[in-house]
This record gives C-alpha cells, structure tokens and sequence, in this order.
C-alpha cells in the first residue's frame, strides 16, 4: 500500500506540473499572442494524377499535435506554429504521406503545396488510439489498424457490428438464437475483454455492450481504431484484450446525403434508411452534422421449427455533432444521440411476448453525448476538458408460458425486468513537447450506476453504483540520427469503489525504423476488468426456464492481462508497387481470471457466485500482406494462428480450450475501381473448428445433458458492387448490389423447438443475403 500511495503521488505531482501552463501561460480570447515565437504555414493539397483538390487532408508539424486539415478547395493553414526547422507532413487515407522541410521565422508566412500519390487504403490515416495523440498509421508507436470510411461504405455495412467484420484478429459472433446478442472477440478472447469507445471516451457500459455493437448505426461512424493487447494505462478497466474506438463524423463539406438499403434473408426482409446533413460555415471556424437511421428487420426461421434464428429488430436514431472554434488554435465540441430500439426472438410474434413459449424481448432506449473543449496556447503545449454520458434505459422480457393454466399465465408474467444505467465520465489531459518528449497527463473519473427489476422476483433485484478514478502520464520520446527510434512509457493508476487497493497499469511500446518503411515493433502492456455485476450476470437457462443470478465473491480480486508483442513491419513500395507486410507474434497471460461457481438453487432461481480461479494464456502470430499492382486495384490478405488455453480444465466438460475460439483464422479483401464510376469489392473469411457447449433436453430428466460439440468450419464470401449514376447538377447517385456470405456457410445442426439451447450457435452471423440499395448525395 505504502509504495502505491508513493507512486500514486508522483504521478499526480507529474499531472500538475504539465498543467500549470493553464496559469501561467493562458492568455485572453481576444489576444492569443504567446511567449513562444511563431509564425504561420498554408497552402494547397491536390492529387497528384488529377490535379484535383484534396479535401481533409491532415498538414502538421511531424511528431507534434501542431496542424490543419484541408477545405473542399484543398486549402490549408496552419498558425502559431512555433519557429525553427521542421518537417511538415501531409497525409490522407489512401495517399502516401508527403514529407517537406521548412524553417519558419519570427510571425513569417511560408506556402508550402503538396501533390499526393495514391497507395493502400489504410495507410495516410491519422489514428489517435494508441497513444492518445494523433500520429500517422504507418508512424505510430503503438500497432494499430483501421477500417475507414470509404471500406464501411463499400461492405454495406449498417451498424458498428457489421463494419468490424472482415478484420484479421478480430471476430463478430452471435451468441444467441433468441435475442442474437453479439460480442466482438479481440485474438479470441471474449467480448467482455474488449474495450468500445466513442471518440475516446469509454461510455459503452457493460449493460450497452451486449447489443451495442448493433446499435450504432453506420451514418455515425466515420473510422474504427483496433488496438490489440491490454489499453488501461490509457483507458482504464475493460481494455484486457484490446481497445476498439469508433471515430464519430465530422462535418467537412456542405451537403446532404439520403441512403436505402435491402437486405433479403431467405426471403424476409431487413430494410435501413439513413439520412446525414453536414455543412462548415464560410468563415471556417464552425460546422455541424445531423443524422437520423431507421432500421427494420423482420424474424428469420431457418430450421422451419417455428423459432427465430435471427429475431424481429427496430432501430431509430438520431444525432448530431457541432464545433465552434472562437479563436485561433481553440475548439468547443459537442455532440448528442438518441437510440431507440427494440428486438424481440422465439416464437408467435403475432402476440404479447408473456404467451409464446419462448420469448427474449427487449427495448433500448440509449441517449449519449460529450462536450469537449479543446485548446492550444502554445505551439507547444494544448490540452482538453470533457464530460461525456449515456443514459440507457431498458425493459425486457426472458420466458415464455409453460402450460395453458391460469397459474402458468400468472406465472410468465414474472419474467418482465427493467433496468436503468445512467453513466457519467469526466476529464482532463494535457500534451507538453520537450525536446524529444511528447509528455502526456490526465485525470479521469467515472461513475456507472446499475439499477435492475423483474416484476415479481426480489432475489432478481440489483441496485449497484461503481466509481472508478484514474490518473495517469506518458511520455512519447523519439531519438536518433533521424529520429528513427521511438517510444511510449506510461502507467495509470485507477481508483475503484469494489477494490480497496490501487491498481498500477504499466506499460511500454518500442519502434524502431531500419529503413524507410521498414520497421520492429515490440510492446509491453497490461490490462484490467474489475469485479463488478454485467449485463449478462442475468439470464435465462435456455432449455430449463429457470433463473441464474449471478452475484460477485466478497473476497473477488480483479481480473488482469500481461500482453507482450513483437514484429516487423513494411509500409511502402516494391518496384513501385505500393505494398504493406506484417508479422506479429503476442503471448497474453491472464491472472485471476474471473469463473461462477454454484452456490444453491431454490426454485426456479440459481444462485451463482462470481470467484478467481486460474488464470490462462492465450498466444499466437497474425500475419497481413497488402499490394496495389494498379492504381484502382487492391488486395489484402491476413491469417492468425493462436493457441487459447486455460490453466485448468472446465468443470462440466474437461477441456482447457478457450469455448467458441478456433485456433485459425483468415480473411481476404480485394477491391478494384473497374472504371470511374463503379467499385466491385469481394471479401472473404475463413473461420476455423472450434469446441462449442451444448445443452439438449433430455425427456423426463431435470437437468439437461452437456455435450462438448466440435463445430464445422466456414468459409463466408461476400460480394458486392457500387456504381456512381451520371446525374447532373450537383446531383449524385449511387446503385449498390451485392450478397453476403454467397456461399450459404452456416451452421446445419441447430437445435429445434421450445428445448433449445439458444446458446448453441456458431459460424457466420446469418446465412445467403442479397442485398441492394440507393443513395444520393446533393
């Protein structure tokens, strides 16, 4: 205790001493002159083939936050910019970054154009993930990967579920032929081990994890960052197998953009409408973007049995992002959703959820948003304030009638629940540049509140409230002839309201450049999850009809990851060809990992209890390659191998192999602008065997015989093309058709009738799907 009470104290004394520019050095609104000498860079960025401007172009100061990003007329400036001799970069997704020199004087004016060539889609993006400060994909210190806007379009993706599909190391899966819950795996981990945020904010609870990923709708989403591996020494409990950070739209140009899509599975019908309105007032110093969605999806019955694979969903949303920047080097941001929906899985749709045999129903009712205020006094030091919420509200259903009694009617009636879990996060970081150190500090607090209630059961009640503090500092150093050497250093030190003792999140990331676009990676990181009562801590035995409460040991410790990595890298071209390689090998040791063990059961209702057990270890190699052969084609491929073990072997089924985890996956992209106005895309995915628990009712026996399935593997295809309309003035279209999973690869063994287990399910998300929609943009 004592030497976490001392380290906790330095690390607070660092915090407020990278924050006492905010006393000594601010200046007023009206007067931003500083201290620190500076001048002024602008100009244009245009395609280096077309000649055309380019728009959203990222020009800053290389290894600095110091920067501008282009107008619809390729136009950008950058001022206070400190003076000396720099390296200016400017980079966009799916161009190579262009590096020029400059010395800047004392309040000069320097015009500095650039022309762009085109290269790997990814690469030119600009990530924030990592290190919590902007850095260039192929620069950044921490290995991240990115699925960009333009990629999310061309999937035909509705929401953030369907656009995480196809990533090397990462997998979406339903987990439930009733409600279809989906967790997103991180290198096979469970869901429950990554990490959602919403531009950096962890505001995604446990209670919205589990339907989350469908709930957002793609007309928010404007990049996803993947960082694999333990993130709480930035981002506190959760990030055990590693963080996903969904990048919300900003506004950049003036239009407006209407989209319908069409998805038809074995004939019912799964329908979107988006809408988004964007617009940068001409003084380019505020701007704002409205979106609205609806979604409807009618239920699915596979097996013909009477019992939905895929239930009925509703979804409505809408929102919208505005800044304001009152002077130079200065942002407010805010933004505001709402989400409504409803989904509901079983059978007899036609009637109230309490008279089907089996029903899991539930609507969502999600508001969130932040308010952010962004500033940078100096050239060399800017820091942020946030506050950023969610309020999701919840009613739900888990049964179904059992007999045709007045006392088995009664009885469905108990399974209705309510739960509310409003979710407040606030904090503060600030960015310091010294020499060759990019220190980083912040404070965060968090407070989540679970309130849960069924109609008639109090044993099923949960009124719980988790606050959990954390403070923490980094430091970015770069060194080296040509600074070909970098590292990120820091640890964060959280606070939670279940623990009595501080928990310490170290961790380091090491880069080093042999030659241009050749680079070794290694890192070192940790994570945390801690003990606290989730979402899915209630929940219907699926073939029983009891109640499994789930309440935390009083003596519970909290879960922790220890993530090594290392590999080697190159971004950039082979005999002009441009081409991107990777290979990476991770080893994740997971302590006190968290497993239930059954105390009593009284009833219907069974009674859990969360304790440590063993630990488990999960390690692998990921190995990518993507090339450019022709300017309007590209191919990505990537294949990961791991082995996902636990230390012990489960109670009920003698394995210690991690459930629902193959050992092998792979995944294949290839997409090719056939002429100017239209795009095919073909994605592909391999999904190897894994080890699957079923549940099968046995007549006249109470408790059902477990199996240890070995589940078959899958190849799913999608393909898909896009075509641009040759409309005129200022009117544009696009036709998009296309099917998913056009092999039809989906499992063949599912469970039949009110007994099933609904947690028996495996493979692709949903079989054959054609697809087709319309959009315009003015």
């Amino acid at each position: 205790m004592n030497s976490q009470h001392t380290l906790f104290k330095s690390v607070f004394i660092l915090v407020l001493m990278l924050s006492l520019p905010l006393t000594s050095s601010a200046t007023p609104a009206g007067n931003m002159s500083t201290t620190t000498p500076a001048g002024n860079i602008k100009g244009k960025v245009i395609d280096k083939d077309t000649k055309e401007p380019l728009v959203g172009v990222n020009v800053f100061l290389d290894h600095t936050n110091t920067g501008a990003a282009t107008d619809e007329n390729g136009e950008y400036i950058i001022s206070n910019a400190p003076v000396g001799e720099w390296h200016v970069a400017a980079s966009m997704m799916g161009y190579q970054r262009e590096l020029r020199s400059v010395l800047l004087s004392v309040n000069e004016t320097i015009t500095l154009n650039f022309e762009l060539k085109s290269t790997i889609l990814e690469m030119g993006a600009v990530v924030v993930t990592g290190t919590s400060t902007p850095h260039l994909l192929e620069d950044t210190p921490v290995r991240t990967e990115v699925i960009p806007r333009k990629l999310i379009e061309l999937k035909q993706a509705v929401n953030l579920a369907e656009a995480l599909s196809f990533q090397t190391g990462v997998r979406v899966e339903n987990n439930c032929t009733n409600c279809n819950f989906s967790q997103v795996r991180i290198l096979g981990m469970d869901g429950k081990y990554s990490q959602i945020l919403i531009d950096g904010d962890p505001v995604i609870s446990s209670l919205a994890g589990v339907y989350g990923l469908e709930h957002f709708p793609e007309e928010m989403v404007d990049q996803i960052e993947v960082v694999k591996g333990g993130g709480s020494s930035l981002y506190g409990g959760g990030a055990v197998a590693g963080v996903i950070n969904m990048i919300t739209r900003r506004p950049l140009l003036n239009q407006v953009r209407i989209k319908y899509q069409n998805h038809t599975t074995g004939g019912e019908l799964d329908q979107h409408v988006g809408a988004v309105a964007e617009t940068v007032f001409k003084e380019g110093n505020s701007g704002a973007y409205v979106f609205g969605s609806f979604r409807k999806r009618n239920p699915y019955d596979h097996n013909d049995d009477g019992f939905s694979e895929l239930g009925e969903l509703r979804n409505e949303s809408i929102g919208f992002k505005w800044y304001y920047q009152p002077f130079n080097n200065s942002e407010l941001l805010t933004s505001l959703h709402q989400i409504h929906e409803e989904r509901r899985g079983g059978n007899k749709f036609d009637q109230p959820v309490h008279e089907a045999e089996i029903a899991e129903w539930l609507e969502h009712w999600r508001t969130g948003g932040t308010v952010r205020w962004s500033h940078r006094p100096t050239p060399l030091w800017d820091y942020r304030l946030y506050y950023s919420f969610s309020n999701t509200n919840r009613k739900s259903y888990f049964g179904g009638l059992d007999g045709a009694t007045p006392q088995d009617q009664l009885d469905a009636l108990a399974f209705y629940g309510k739960t509310d879990n409003p979710l407040q996060i606030a904090g503060f970081q600030t960015n310091y540049r010294l020499a060759g150190h990019l220190l980083t500090a912040g404070l965060q607090y968090s407070h989540d509140k679970i309130n849960d209630k069924t109609a008639a059961e109090t044993a099923y009640y949960l009124d719980e409230v988790y606050k959990d503090a954390g403070i923490f500092i980094q430091d970015n150093l770069h060194f080296g002839s040509d600074e070909q050497v970098e590292f990120v250093v820091g640890v964060r030190l959280d606070n939670h309201s279940e623990l009595s003792d501080w928990i310490v999140s170290p961790r380091i990331n090491g880069k080093f450049e042999i030659s241009d676009g050749l680079k070794l990676r290694a890192a070192y990181t940790t994570g945390f999850k801690p003990p606290q009562t989730y979402d899915e801590d209630l929940h219907l035995c699926g073939i029983e009809g009891d109640q499994r409460i789930i309440r935390n040991s009083a003596e519970l410790k909290e879960e922790r990851s220890h993530f090594y990595s290392g590999g080697l890298e190159y971004n950039g071209y082979f005999h002009d060809i441009p081409t991107m390689f990777s290979f990476t090998a991770f080893y994740t040791r997971l302590t006190d990992s968290f497993t239930e063990q059954f105390v009593a059961k009284q009833g219907n209702i069974e009674r859990w209890e969360r304790v440590n057990s063993d630990g488990a270890r999960v390690k692998g190699m990921e190995l990518e390659l993507g090339i450019r052969p022709m300017k309007r084609f590209e191919t990505r491929a990537g294949i990961t191998y791991k082995q996902s073990r636990y230390d012990s072997p489960n109670e009920d089924f003698g394995t210690k192999n991690f459930f629902r985890t193959p050992d092998l996956s792979a995944d294949i992209r290839v997409s090719w602008n056939a002429t100017g106005n239209l795009d095919l895309l073909a994605n592909g995915k391999y999904i190897g065997k894994a080890d699957v628990p079923h549940e099968k009712a046995v007549d006249y026996q109470e408790d059902p015989l477990l199996i240890l399935e070995r589940s078959d593997d899958f190849f799913e295809a999608d393909l898909g093309l896009s075509y641009k309309l040759p409309l005129n003035n200022g009117l544009n279209a696009k036709l998009n058709l296309g099917v998913k999973n056009i092999l039809d690869a989906y499992q063949d063994d599912l469970d039949f009738g009110a007994d099933r287990d609904p947690a028996y399910t495996y493979g692709p998300r949903r079989p054959r799907t054609i697809y087709f929609g319309l959009e315009t943009a003015f």
